[in-house]
């Protein structure tokens, strides 16, 4: 279920497809979204480490990062 405003996405696939060649593309885009979801939830909890991190760090020895 989708939020409002929110689009529903596309298969990658058309619906035609039969077969053992479909069943095996399926597959590989199923583990293929997979990957890349899995992907980008580490991107974001590393952010989010390394930001805690520097929190910890500016606590403890009252340097402040130099912003880049």
């Amino acid at each position: 279920m989708t939020a409002p405003g929110e689009r529903e996405a596309e298969p990658r696939y058309a619906a035609e497809e039969r077969g053992l060649f479909g069943w095996a593309r399926a597959l590989y885009l199923g583990i293929c979204d997979t990957a890349q979801d899995m992907l980008d939830e580490g991107r974001r909890e590393a952010s989010v480490a390394y930001d805690e991190a520097w929190v910890r760090f500016e606590k403890k020895t009252r340097n402040r990062r130099r912003k880049r």
